[in-house]
C-alpha cells in the first residue's frame, strides 16, 4: 500500500493494474469491478493478518491503512 491514508478495498482495486482491455476504472465494466474489489480485498486481509496493515471500521465503512512497523 504505497498511501498512508486510509482506504476502502475499492479505491485500492482502482489503483492496481488488472490484464483486461479497459482504458481506465471507470471503463471497467461493474462486475469486473466487484471481481477486482474482492481479488484486492483478499490481499489486504493477507497483509492485515500479516501485520503489514491494519482495518478500520467508521459509519459501516471498512478502510485499511498500513501498520506503523519500524524498518519496513
Amino acid at each position: 500500500m504505497e498511501e498512508k491514508s486510509p482506504q476502502t478495498a475499492y479505491t485500492v482495486a482502482s489503483k492496481m493494474t488488472w490484464d483486461i482491455k479497459a482504458d481506465s476504472w471507470e471503463a471497467f465494466p461493474v462486475a469486473q469491478k466487484w471481481f477486482a474489489t474482492g481479488e484486492a480485498l483478499s490481499h489486504l486481509r493477507f497483509l492485515e493478518n500479516a501485520g503489514r496493515i491494519v482495518r478500520a471500521e467508521e459509519d459501516g465503512i471498512i478502510q485499511f491503512s498500513p501498520a506503523n512497523i519500524k524498518g519496513v
